[in-house]
């Protein structure tokens, strides 16, 4: 009976301390979850706080994975590659492996590789976000339009509907047009006074393609008559490769002077340093229409 009772005692011992595990490692994988992306602490901070078990997560991730990211934040790549093939070992399905291969691989400069490893991590286990937009990082190093869609429209309804998926999609595509937006003109040189007269359209000049922006119009006339795309009247003049601009009841004072130079290839000509809010600046295009 005394041997019974011990076996009995002994035995809800163990469950407690088990459970007392569990609950200490499901509140630090509640943190994990916010922490995972930007660490805010060491990983020897995060291995003194994170139990041995259950070594998976509510979702049956490995938290081997959490320990690698936390090493790679950190450049420790061996060690990092040690908790990799742990993770892997706890869970081969969930193509843990590919995922931080691809880490690995952004990390060393390694595009194709990372490439065919993100490739396996997508489309192995794609309802993990973090594959989703690990492939994505990938595609947009690359330019790849034509695997980002076929990526995004691989994924099932349900997950095409979370703003966290088809917002990264959108954001990503418009990424990968932009840069080839064409920004330097080899070209490019001053503009006669009288070359700038007509209407104006802001334009991107893309390769075989120009996109208009019938938001920011210009109709320089005669007598320096500057006309924007409200009907408001300025006076504008054109000087030593700048372009001003004057409110027309205080002409000697220009309330705005740019750069401006103009690529006959293109047909376009660019206003530099334009200011924008928060003493931010940038390049405007325009195309002539008329």
């Amino acid at each position: 009976m005394k041997t019974r009772n011990i076996i009995i005692l002994s035995t809800l011992l163990f469950l407690l301390a088990i459970n007392f595990l569990v609950f200490k490692s499901y509140r630090v994988q509640y943190f994990l979850v916010s922490d995972n992306n930007q660490p805010s602490i060491s990983f020897d901070s995060l291995n003194a706080i994170l139990p041995r078990i259950p070594n998976i997560t509510i979702t049956a991730m490995p938290l081997d994975v959490y320990r690698s990211n936390y090493l790679l934040k950190e450049g420790r790549l061996s060690e990092a590659k040690n908790y990799i093939d742990k993770a892997i070992k706890v869970n081969p399905h969930v193509h843990v492996g590919d995922f931080f291969d691809t880490k690995i691989f952004l990390y060393e400069g390694k595009l194709d590789s990372a490439y065919i490893s993100s490739k396996k991590a997508f489309f192995g286990w794609s309802k993990n976000i973090d594959h989703y937009n690990a492939y994505l990082d990938v595609l947009e190093y690359k330019k790849d339009t034509l695997s980002l869609v076929e990526a995004y429209n691989f994924l099932s309804p349900d997950l095409k509907k979370r703003p966290e998926y088809f917002e990264r999609f959108y954001k990503s595509l418009n990424k990968i047009k932009l840069s080839f937006l064409i920004t330097k003109y080899e070209d490019a040189t001053s503009i006669a006074q009288d070359s700038i007269l007509g209407t104006w359209v802001r334009a991107y000049n893309f390769p075989g393609q120009v996109i208009y922006d019938s938001t920011s119009i210009y109709r320089f006339k005669r007598n320096n008559i500057l006309v924007d795309v409200d009907g408001n009247e300025y006076i504008y003049n054109i000087n030593n490769d700048s372009l001003s601009f004057s409110f027309k009841t205080n002409i000697k004072k220009p309330f705005q002077k740019v750069p401006i130079r103009y690529s006959p290839s293109f047909k376009t000509f660019i206003l530099y340093n334009v200011p924008l809010e928060r003493n931010a600046y940038q390049a405007q295009h325009y195309k002539k229409v008329n």
